[in-house]
């Protein structure tokens, strides 16, 4: 599995596309706007287009790629297959800047995603910093 994160929104995002990238990128203090998981060279993420799925073309160049090792390949396949089309978590995104507000427990933002492939144990608020820490510290 590979953890793979974006700076940019896109190619093929408008000006709204761009905007929503800049601000979660300010709001996170953080490089990147976007993440997903690859097995297989299969890219799983959740967006707020289409929620959980897989594109069925993606462009490495465009992300920063990060090799996590095949151990968790089997598991996160499955859990893709069991939560393929969850929703996009916007209540659990919107808590970022209301933190009164919780997400769903259905849906999921990108990061929150990644971090369920990833075995990370769950976080209210995942970014992408929480789950390069959790590579960092071999957890």
């Amino acid at each position: 599995m590979k953890l793979v994160l974006r700076s940019t929104p896109s190619s093929t995002g408008n000006w709204l596309h761009r905007l929503g990238a800049a601000l979660v990128r300010w709001r996170l203090c953080s490089q990147f706007c976007h993440g997903g998981v690859v097995v297989d060279n299969k890219l799983l993420q959740s967006n707020a287009a289409r929620g959980l799925y897989a594109p069925v073309n993606w462009d490495p160049s465009k992300w920063t790629v990060i090799d996590l090792g095949t151990q968790r390949d089997n598991e996160a396949l499955a859990l893709f297959e069991q939560r393929k089309g969850a929703p996009y978590d916007w209540l659990g995104v919107l808590g970022f800047a209301l933190p009164w507000v919780r997400g769903k427990s259905d849906a999921m933002y990108c990061f929150e995603w990644c971090a369920i492939a990833m075995g990370v144990p769950s976080e209210r608020w995942m970014t992408p910093e929480k789950l390069l820490v959790h590579i960092v510290k071999g957890n």
